[in-house]
């Protein structure tokens, strides 16, 4: 087996797709301008190892995504995470494999279902873990010289506690600038300035709504998860925060590092918090790396340590208590009350009115829906529409029931956090299926739009069966 490189300058700097023909032992792969390519491997991504060796398919500690030959064989190797993806599909004349589901759809000529609603839930199903639908920061694998462009990490940082955890670890290995988004969807502070001050860590705070400045901002998010909460991170486009960066994070650190946390070693996950960053991280050209994922399968080892004797000083007696990060962080210098007193959040929840599309982008979904309308009458359906917020019945009950759990979440906030997010989902009732079911094929339709400069000098494929794509996260999958 072979790799033939096809690089397109246009497309997103991260994006790759493979094209394997029965029969064929030259595999095309096509990638933008960031990729990394040598004779047996390509890969966007870090893992604990040399880079030099391109053993990323040996290895669960791997953040990004790859295709390595060895012998006869190739293997496809998605990110230890399950907050990236690889996809495949099969087509009458070849196996296609793409770390962007938007890039495999451009390229084989496949289209979503317009009327489909079930997008959403069918990509969230990954939180209930790998069965129902993987500590050392190695800092000389991503600014290896070998690689073409080496990478810097760069940091998350909230007054919570798993980023800044994250943030901490990473500070003695090279760890040196962070963004935070100020406040959080509550309005409250949420900026972590103290614990960044003390880490030596220069911090560029982002304001949490910049992103709304950016034309159809959404796309890339909702194209990757049907759900988009984490489109914030858009804002720290601008300022050229990103590119050529790992970016650490916390997701996941609740199910890990909590001392109330699961002990299965399924990767079984409450939401799907930084999954939508897996195809906006391709275009702005980052590697996403989560650091709570390295050694997530020894959830219930995890747990007993923060459950321990030696870690009951560094327990808070409050539901939201996270042993492990509060001793890494207290140790490091950060003071107990400048982090972890209660849980704040900055998705944003397209669910909701308030926090729905901006103008351009509902202009053109509204336009979507209306062209694409004959296909639910086709389907003897109702067309969906965009009717005024006060046309829906209940929504003075529902506003009213949500302005008492917000206020019992504010007298109460360390242990009455969670009615917060409670009435944020009340306000949500009844909204979901007017506005936001539809969401991801109109995004999908958009994102395709990158990748239209599919090789020209190509056969075009057969259009997909239906049903054909496959998504694998935390796999690798091989041929030969």
């Amino acid at each position: 087996m072979r790799l033939r490189d096809r690089p397109i300058a246009d497309w997103p700097p991260l994006a790759w797709l493979a094209r394997c023909r029965p029969g064929e032992t030259t595999i095309d792969v096509f990638h933008g301008r960031r990729v990394e390519i040598a004779a047996d491997w390509l890969c966007e991504a870090a893992w604990n190892g040399s880079f030099a060796d391109g053993d990323f398919d040996r290895t669960d500690l791997v953040f990004g995504s790859g295709v390595r030959v060895r012998g006869d064989r190739v293997c496809f190797v998605s990110s230890g995470s399950t907050v990236d993806r690889l996809q495949s599909l099969d087509t009458r004349d070849a196996s296609w494999v793409s770390n962007s589901l938007p890039c495999l759809l451009a390229s084989v000529g496949g289209t979503l279902d317009p009327t489909y609603a079930g997008y959403f839930p069918d990509l969230k199903s990954i939180s209930r873990g790998l069965t129902r639908y993987a500590r050392v920061l190695a800092t000389e694998n991503m600014g290896a010289p070998s690689r073409v462009e080496p990478y810097r990490m760069l940091g998350t940082i909230s007054s919570g506690y798993d980023s800044a955890a994250a943030a901490a670890l990473a500070r003695p290995y090279g760890l040196t600038e962070a963004i935070s988004f100020g406040s959080a969807s509550s309005g409250e502070p949420d900026s972590g300035e103290i614990i960044a001050d003390v880490l030596g860590v220069r911090l560029t705070i982002l304001a949490p709504r910049a992103w709304r400045a950016a034309s159809f901002a959404e796309v890339p998010f909702v194209a990757a998860d049907a759900k988009g909460e984490d489109v914030c991170f858009k804002g720290a486009e601008e300022g050229g925060h990103l590119a050529g960066r790992v970016l650490l994070t916390g997701f996941h650190g609740d199910r890990v590092w909590d001392r109330a946390a699961r002990t299965d070693a399924d990767l079984v996950r409450g939401d799907q918090s930084g999954l939508s960053l897996s195809e906006y991280r391709l275009w702005a050209g980052f590697l996403h790396c989560p650091l709570p994922f390295a050694g997530a399968r020894q959830a219930a080892s995890i747990r007993a340590i923060s459950r321990s004797r030696e870690l009951a000083p560094w327990h808070t007696g409050a539901y939201y208590s996270r042993p492990i990060c509060r001793r890494i962080l207290e140790e490091a210098g950060v003071p107990r009350d400048a982090f972890g007193r209660w849980k704040k959040s900055v998705s944003v929840l397209f669910s909701a009115q308030e926090g729905f599309l901006t103008p351009a982008s509902l202009a053109d979904y509204r336009f979507w829906l209306e062209r694409h309308a004959e296909e639910w009458r086709r389907r003897g359906l109702t067309p969906p529409s965009l009717v005024a917020d006060s046309e829906e019945r209940w929504r003075g009950a529902r506003d009213a029931i949500a302005r008492v759990l917000e206020g019992l979440a504010h007298a109460g906030p360390r242990r009455l956090w969670f009615l917060r997010s409670a009435a944020r989902r009340i306000i949500t009732v009844g909204r979901r299926d007017r506005l936001f079911h539809h969401l991801f094929p109109w995004a999908m339709e958009r994102a395709k739009q990158r990748y239209v400069t599919a090789p020209l000098d190509e056969p075009s494929p057969r259009a997909p069966e239906p049903a054909a794509v496959e998504a694998s996260p935390v796999a690798a999958r091989a041929y030969g």
